[in-house]
């Protein structure tokens, strides 16, 4: 009997606590595809450990201070603290204030952080090819406010991922290189 109370009690806080994801959470949608592209390129001729290193590089030149770093599943971390006070947004809260609207909140500083994988590239059967990998890089960046309030937002210009794709081949050719 005990056994049976406990086991409908463990069911119901089981069950209690499933989550319902959205509909089309998994589902691809070609804005998906578009921003991965942006966020991916392939290396040939490098090795994985130079790869990370010349990642680490561009990351610390960018001024982001390294946070984790696991060589042996091809990831890094990094993030840098940034001013992010806005004037037009400045401006916008100093006019509500004055007609009467009250406080309103601004941003007031950010971190930005990098998530970077670098992974084996496959050919077309599945199978790793040799001395080529994918580095993948995302952007986020959180914002707190002046009410104390946060907000994160990962970023998506691609004027940001070129530039670091460019300094990044540079880095290459010279790790690669030993130079």
């Amino acid at each position: 009997m005990q056994r049976t109370i406990a086991a409908a009690c463990a069911a119901l806080l089981i069950g209690g606590c499933a989550v319902q994801a959205p509909p089309n959470t998994f589902v691809v949608t070609p804005e998906l595809l578009q921003q991965r592209q942006l966020e991916t390129r392939r290396y040939d001729g490098i090795q994985e450990a130079d790869l990370l290193s010349a990642s680490s590089n561009v990351l610390q030149d960018l001024g982001f201070n390294l946070e984790n770093s696991e060589s042996r599943l091809g990831v890094l971390t990094a993030s840098k603290q940034r001013d992010a006070t806005n004037a037009g947004e400045f401006a916008v809260a100093l006019v509500v204030a004055l007609l009467g609207g009250g406080v309103t909140a601004t941003s007031k500083d950010q971190t930005i952080r990098v998530a970077l994988v670098v992974r084996p590239a496959n050919d077309g059967n599945g199978k790793a090819r040799e001395g080529s990998h994918l580095v993948r890089v995302t952007f986020q960046r959180v914002v707190r406010r002046t009410d104390g309030s946060t907000y994160a937002e990962t970023l998506k210009s691609e004027e940001l991922y070129r530039d670091f794709y460019e300094r990044l081949s540079k880095s290459v050719f010279l790790e690669a290189h030993k130079i």
